[in-house]
């Protein structure tokens, strides 16, 4: 029955575990794409591997390390990343329409895991 018990607390303890986020989103529009920074958050015991990312204004999104595609980012354990000009960032190409400043966005990554991290984006000029 005790080890029955410290089973069940081990299993909710695993399952209670803070997802990561993402915060500070902004977009930036540049001719037919746009560059979207942000910070994305890792409360968790373990790194995560953002591999993808969608949002509903493009036909594709990008991850990218100094304007080249890749194919992951690593986001360490109980820490952060920061998506910025000049470094890493996320970049939306074929545009569904036209992005307006003051507008927000949403993007929608996902890790190899399968955890799905949602960033609301606002369209700067």
């Amino acid at each position: 029955m005790i080890a029955h018990l410290l089973a069940t607390i081990a299993v909710f303890a695993l399952t209670t575990q803070p997802a990561p986020t993402a915060s500070d989103a902004s977009a930036v529009v540049a001719g037919a794409t746009a560059s979207v920074y942000l910070v994305i958050n890792n409360p968790t015991m373990y790194d995560i591997y953002v591999t993808s990312a969608t949002s509903e204004v493009a036909a594709k999104v990008e991850l990218c390390s100094a304007d080249k595609a890749i194919d992951y980012l690593t986001v360490a354990s109980y820490g952060s990343l920061e998506l910025k000009a000049g470094g890493m960032f996320l970049r939306l190409s074929g545009m569904k329409r036209e992005l307006h400043a003051g507008e927000s966005i949403t993007v929608t990554m996902m890790t190899d895991g399968g955890v799905t991290i949602v960033a609301t984006a606002v369209v700067k000029s």
